[in-house]
């Protein structure tokens, strides 16, 4: 199988890849130049180009039998109050060209990294979590995702949103899994877990249509 990332160059994106190439898939990656590219193990194309332009989009999901889709908003910092420095609607701009792109390729199965909060999930969000993404600047991705969903639910597509809450970056050997109840909504997912799910769930069409909120593996 030929698994194209976008977001490759991300914490998230490095760990799939690398994982996705140690299970014998032939994995494609957009970065935005080369010096990411250069130090993304496991990738066997590299594709230098924007993700929000759908020539680039297409020329590195062409072959593909999956998407997966890690991009998100970037800030200065990792500081929820840290300054945008890169488009606020980013990730919805990218979602469009991809899935135009798909469109075009006859690719089915794309996989998109979302987060808690987004879509119809931001209910479920208590009062003050609410309040504090919204004076944040936190709250341009969750705008974003929401976007981002809608057009993969439109799309007619074989897509899973997958959406964790608080992400850390422990190693993991095991892969998050769904939320059922009783689980904390605050529970940190492994961005190495996160990869596995994304792995896992590649071929696993009751995942399907659907937003799926992720916890931790333990």
């Amino acid at each position: 199988m030929k698994l194209a990332v976008f977001g490759a160059s991300g914490a998230t994106g490095r760990h799939l890849v690398r994982l996705a190439a140690a299970s014998g898939m032939t994995v494609s990656a957009l970065v935005r130049s080369s010096a990411s590219g250069s130090a993304i193990d496991g990738a066997k194309m590299l594709v230098i180009g924007d993700p929000t332009e759908p020539a680039d989009a297409a020329a590195t999901l062409k072959g593909a039998q999956a998407v997966a889709v890690c991009l998100g908003i970037s800030r200065r910092s990792r500081s929820p109050f840290a300054p945008l420095i890169s488009p606020p609607d980013l990730t919805s701009r990218a979602t469009a060209a991809i899935l135009n792109a798909m469109q075009g390729e006859a690719v089915r199965r794309i996989i998109y990294v979302s987060a808690f909060g987004a879509g119809d999930s931001w209910k479920k969000l208590p009062w003050w979590g609410r309040a504090f993404i919204n004076v944040s600047q936190v709250k341009h991705s969750m705008v974003d995702h929401t976007r981002s969903e809608g057009l993969l639910a439109a799309s007619g597509l074989d897509w899973t949103a997958l959406r964790p809450m608080f992400l850390d970056d422990k190693p993991s050997n095991e892969a998050a899994r769904p939320m059922k109840e009783g689980d904390s909504l605050f529970s940190r997912v492994s961005r190495e877990a996160l990869a596995r799910t994304i792995l896992e769930m590649r071929d696993d069409p009751s995942t399907h249509q659907q937003a799926i909120p992720l916890v931790g593996a333990g």
